[in-house]
């Protein structure tokens, strides 16, 4: 897996005029001591309201990595961790790519999540979803050996796009899982099931 450029468009539109592009720990937690407890790292990509993210870490002792674009559910998780005396988890604000990519040490994290991204439906945003060679590359080097990356949508063009991506990525065929894992059942799934959609689990390891 050789290192690849930036794409020059990638976070471009993830910033409003009135936002900062500026990246900032809402804990207070020492993420690199967090890092080497012995826990396993598990990072969760664009937790939204923060319940996948709470539902997670009341079910295990793992510390939790969050990271969110929208402030609403970093002041969520945020206000969940000093109600709860939370010792094993750091949020992250900003663009996730730019946080993996200058926060977390290679080969640091156990398991990356990204549930229900947003799809950008159109054709001439496709370009826009989180998933890339360039983003695929990047997580790998983050993830430990034995790692996985575990993504799920309920889209499914976007579904076997991304299935698409990791084949052309990990070289190997890719199925969709049947095992959601520990995933939990968030409102946007549960609308997404009263629309009748079906949810795609998509699952690899380096």
């Amino acid at each position: 897996m050789n290192d690849l450029k930036k794409p020059k468009f990638y976070s471009n539109h993830r910033y409003r005029q009135d936002q900062k592009k500026e990246k900032y720990s809402e804990s207070h937690n020492n993420l690199k001591e967090l890092l080497i407890n012995g826990q396993l790292n598990i990072v969760d990509i664009g937790f939204g309201t923060g319940t996948s993210t709470k539902q997670l870490s009341s079910s295990d002792k793992n510390n939790y990595i969050g990271i969110e674009s929208y402030m609403q559910g970093i002041n969520n998780l945020k206000k969940y961790i000093k109600k709860n005396k939370i010792e094993n988890m750091c949020v992250f604000h900003g663009d996730a790519i730019e946080i993996v990519n200058e926060k977390l040490p290679d080969s640091s994290i156990d398991q990356i999540l990204i549930f229900f991204p947003d799809p950008w439906p159109k054709n001439k945003h496709h370009k826009r979803r989180i998933i890339n060679l360039y983003t695929l590359n990047l997580f790998f080097k983050k993830l430990k050996k034995g790692g996985l990356l575990h993504f799920a949508t309920d889209h499914i063009m976007y579904a076997y796009n991304t299935k698409n991506m990791f084949e052309k990525f990990t070289g190997q065929k890719i199925l969709f899982n049947s095992n959601r894992r520990k995933r939990p059942i968030t409102n946007y799934e549960r609308r997404g099931l009263r629309r009748k959609n079906f949810v795609f689990d998509l699952i690899i390891k380096k």
